[in-house]
């Protein structure tokens, strides 16, 4: 099979790039034609292989392409705890050497060395370990990013900035395929582990990336499921270096250390585009840096998709049916609500219909709307783009974040004009948005005449399918279930998270919505005009038994779908 998989056997492919390779890529839908022709002509320009150029290109993840190496080659892929540690290299190896071709020594016996290879194809690299060695090799598929940490880690600060030499061939094709490769030569590791830990953070459902210095290292945390999670511990000795080329992809001043800084990022790999937002800001030890990852792939989320109540689901329904008004739907940051909203829009565009949103960022595109991003920096705020959006004569306009009174003021107008207006605002409930409106100088008759919706949603995590356990309530948890559902709890047993290898340990896998809706009609319009309008909102609530955040919390811990504490977590007994 080794002589089936000789590059020089296949001249007509770039190097690595054996038909039994691009065949086993193709098979498992990993590559198509056109990936394979993109791959060839930088590889060929650059004088790689084949599989380190559709590597560092993303058109391949790496693991995908270690585990096809394993399968087609029949030998063992090496996994990340397989690495020696403390990591060292024997002294008979050449440092420039082992980074040219990507691999590096990770066991040894009398007679044989375990090499750990990018591109186990090389039998160049094979046959130089062989003879500085002495001994046979054994080639094991693993991952570049794995093998340039081990290197450093190895060597130290020395191991920086080597890297093996462009070669001279004519490329067959140009652009940022090219200088994709050539980034990666230029300091490999700083830009293939900023590359990595994005890569890993978009494949792992991560919501946000956190960066934080410590005194003797860098410590990286992904959000995911709303909770963070340390997943590595980058040494001191080039954290600085992985700040800065993510600094200097987010178009920040990479000089400036001291002051907090904010931009963007539009990163893609495997084919999948995401815009980050980038926010920088000095601590004690260093900067800090945090990345909240947004999926730029167009979506066509359903509403009943979504995981709402029922209830809540048909009363946000029928406010979307109206002509004209005002839906508002509230919560903290990550609760959901632009993700509700996309879904609103999707279940009400039409050809009939022209649709225009305003939002920072644009976080999905929608065929069929119109999306406008503001700029602050350059005068589009949220007042200057809704100002112009009214004179495109829209039917249907999304206000990404009701803010201040100027973008609240646009609001109301646009309602009374005759237009849906569909936005998102941040407060604890959904009566606490008519307070806050208030509160940022809209009059009351105007909100009370526009409103015709609000509704408030949490997110919380939703449990192991493979794990969960049960466990019995406390006497305060029955009162509790009793006073907010009706229900007799002799026989309830609660939810408990456990942890497993599906869950990695974690108890919950995914998130689920909780969400209380307020349609505003008669006497909800009477309230919004009296001189406590919140409290009167929560009278009317309460006086009509409609489900709260509180109340579809506990419905959703009843049908062991999240657990009682989740819910305390995120809605601390709101409307209890």
């Amino acid at each position: 099979m080794r002589a089936d998989l000789h590059p020089s056997s296949q001249p007509e492919c770039s190097p690595g790039a054996t038909p039994a390779l691009i065949e086993a890529l193709r098979q498992r839908g990993l590559i198509t034609d056109e990936g394979v022709e993109r791959v060839q002509a930088a590889a060929l320009a650059h004088g790689i292989a084949f599989s380190i150029a559709a590597t560092r290109l993303g058109v391949v993840a790496e693991r995908e392409m270690a585990r096809v190496f394993a399968g087609v080659l029949d030998i063992p892929l090496l996994a990340r705890a397989e690495y020696p540690r403390p990591a060292r290299l024997p002294a008979r190896l050449n440092l420039a050497f082992l980074r040219r071709h990507r691999v590096c020594p990770v066991g040894e016996s009398e007679t044989r060395i375990r090499l750990a290879m990018a591109n186990p194809q090389d039998d160049i690299a094979i046959a130089g370990v062989r003879f500085a060695i002495g001994k046979d090799v054994e080639p094991l598929a693993a991952l570049e990013s794995e093998i340039d940490e081990y290197l450093l880690a190895a060597v130290g600060d020395g191991a920086s900035n080597s890297g093996g030499e462009p070669g001279q061939g004519k490329p067959l094709r140009t652009g940022d395929d090219i200088d994709k490769l050539s980034d990666h030569e230029s300091d490999a590791p700083a830009i293939r582990t900023a590359h990595r830990l994005l890569t890993q953070a978009m494949d792992s459902g991560a919501s946000d990336v956190h960066l934080e210095p410590t005194s003797d290292s860098l410590v990286v945390r992904y959000r995911i499921d709303g909770a963070l999670q340390e997943v590595e511990v980058l040494s001191n000795r080039w954290a600085q270096a992985v700040i800065s080329r993510l600094k200097l992809m987010a178009r920040l001043d990479i000089a400036e250390r001291r002051l907090p800084q904010d931009g963007r990022i539009r990163f893609t790999t495997r084919g999948v585009s995401l815009d980050l937002r980038v926010a920088t800001f000095p601590t004690l030890h260093g900067e800090s840096m945090v990345l909240r990852l947004l999926g730029q792939h167009s979506v066509s989320p359903e509403l009943e998709s979504l995981g709402l109540d029922p209830h809540g689901l048909q009363l946000l329904r029928a406010a979307l049916d109206r002509p004209h008004g005002i839906v508002l739907i509230t919560g903290p940051t990550g609760s959901g609500k632009t993700t509700t909203l996309y879904a609103a829009l999707n279940a009400i565009r039409s050809p009939e219909r022209k649709v225009v949103t305003v939002e920072d960022p644009v976080e999905y595109t929608l065929p069929g709307v119109s999306q406008l991003q503001v700029k602050p920096e350059i005068g589009l705020t949220y007042g200057a783009a809704l100002r112009s959006v009214l004179r495109n004569d829209p039917d249907v306009i999304m206000i990404g974040e009701i803010r201040d009174q100027e973008t609240a003021d646009i609001a109301i107008r646009s309602a009374l004009t005759g237009h849906l207006v569909l936005a998102t605002l941040h407060t604890n409930t959904a009566a606490g948005a008519i307070t806050r409106l208030l509160d940022l100088g809209v009059e009351d008759y105007l909100l009370a005449s526009t409103l015709v919706f609000a509704g408030a949603q949490r997110l919380v995590r939703q449990l192991c399918a493979t794990c969960r356990s049960t466990r019995e309530p406390t006497q305060d948890e029955q009162h509790a279930l009793i006073s907010a559902l009706g229900h007799k709890t002799e026989s309830i047993k609660l939810p408990r998270a456990v942890g497993c290898p599906t869950c990695r340990g974690r108890g919950y896998s995914g998130r689920l919505p909780i969400f209380e809706a307020l349609p505003i009609g008669p006497e909800e319009q009477a309230a919004i005009r009296q001189p406590h309008a919140e409290e009167a909102l929560l009278g009317l609530i309460k006086q009509k038994n409609r489900p709260t955040l509180w109340s579809h919390g506990l419905n959703r811990v009843v049908h062991a779908e999240t657990t009682l504490e989740e819910v305390l977590g995120v809605v601390e007994e709101l409307g209890r």
